[in-house]
């Protein structure tokens, strides 16, 4: 386990993985990145929590499968301590079951372990300009497979589908209102709801889940 200070203003990283291997080249491949910097590694999720105080981490690069609990369960227990960390989960595991509850966690991305260095900067970059990074693999499993059961259609009235499109052509609500005839307050209605039901703080949050979720724009 190693953690440091950090005096830059760089984003603040912490590796959480239990393969001696990847996590020194993760440890490694970090050095080499003007724009993030190393705050924390550790072998397990609770080995991990220990450093979150005084570490004090932006963004968490988490392994999937971790000895004890699980990456996912990591990420819920570190944001009672820092709320404000976000969250790359790495592994090489693509079935349905896992992209799902990647999806419902609310992690802020997903990477494969074979993917690409520029893959991993440029998804440490989305999350750290406050968007989310999945693979387009990770998506494909989804749509293909993991979110049949979650399918906007079935998650939103055709209303707030109706509501949905406009809102992701960034449409105010009185435009929209105007469009499909319905009341300003009715239409800020339907639109918190689809916020709620997609688990989406902004409009780029709004158009990944919706994807995710089998959205064609």
């Amino acid at each position: 386990m190693t953690s440091a200070v950090l005096t830059e203003s760089r984003f603040r990283i912490l590796v959480v993985e239990d393969q001696a291997l990847m996590r020194a080249l993760l440890e490694r491949w970090l050095t080499e990145q003007p724009r993030f910097v190393l705050v924390g590694s550790a072998r397990s999720g609770e080995e991990a929590l220990s450093i979150i105080e005084t570490a004090r981490p932006d963004i968490a690069m988490v392994d999937y499968q971790l000895p004890g609990m699980d990456g996912l369960e990591f990420v819920r227990a570190a944001r009672q301590q820092r709320p404000q960390l976000r969250a790359l989960i790495i592994s090489s595991l693509l079935d349905p079951l896992t992209c799902s509850r990647v999806q419902e966690s609310g992690v802020e991305g997903y990477l494969e372990k074979d993917a690409p260095p520029e893959s991993l900067a440029e998804a440490l970059s989305a999350i750290a300009n406050g968007r989310s990074y999945y693979s387009s693999t990770f998506r494909d499993v989804l749509v293909r497979e993991g979110s049949k059961a979650l399918a906007v259609g079935k998650v939103l009235s055709r209303r707030e589908q109706q509501v949905l499109a406009h809102v992701l052509t960034r449409k105010t609500n009185k435009e929209i209102a105007d469009l499909i005839g319905l009341s300003t307050r009715t239409v800020e209605f339907h639109r918190a709801n689809l916020m709620a039901k997609l688990d989406a703080t902004n409009i780029a949050e709004l158009l990944d889940h919706a994807q995710m979720r089998g959205w064609k724009t």
